[in-house]
C-alpha cells in the first residue's frame, strides 16, 4: 500500500516537525556543552541576606552559590566574626547538595553583634557526588 504525502494532515506535519527540530537542538546543546564545560572544581561564593537579632544571640543568613562546573556534596561552612577586640567567634553550617550555579541559603549562629565585628565565611571541605 502506498502512502501519499499529500493525504497527511497538516497537524500531523506540525508535530513531527517540532518533534524532529526538538532532537536536533538537544543533540546540538550535548554537542556544546561538552566542548564548553571546563569541568572546573565547586567555586563557592557567599553574600549575606540578612542579620536578625534574636533573644541571645544573632542569625546571620547568607546565600551560598557554586559558580564552577562540579557539584559540591556534603559541602561544611564556617563563619567567623571577629569583634573589635579580637575575639574570634566560629559558627559553622552545612549544605547536602549544591549543584552547578545554583545557590543555597543557609544560617550562621553568633552570641556577638554582627555588626559591631567583622564577618567572613570560608568553606571547609566538601565530596564529589
Amino acid at each position: 500500500m502506498k502512502h501519499n504525502l499529500s493525504n497527511t494532515p497538516l497537524w500531523e506535519k506540525l508535530v513531527s516537525l517540532m518533534g524532529f527540530l526538538l532532537i536536533c537542538f538537544t543533540v546540538i546543546y550535548l554537542v556544546w556543552s561538552a566542548f564548553t564545560n571546563t569541568d572546573q572544581s565547586p567555586s563557592i561564593h557567599f553574600s549575606v541576606v540578612n542579620i536578625e537579632a534574636l533573644e541571645h544571640q544573632y542569625l546571620v543568613l547568607v546565600d551560598v552559590k557554586n559558580s564552577g562546573d562540579k557539584t559540591a556534596s556534603d559541602l561544611h561552612l564556617e563563619g567567623r566574626l571577629i569583634s573589635a577586640n579580637g575575639h574570634i567567634q566560629r559558627s559553622t553550617s552545612q549544605v547536602s547538595y549544591l549543584a552547578p550555579e545554583s545557590k543555597q541559603r543557609v544560617g550562621f549562629y553568633f552570641t556577638s553583634d554582627p555588626a559591631q565585628g567583622e564577618l567572613s565565611f570560608i568553606p571547609m571541605g566538601y565530596q564529589e557526588p
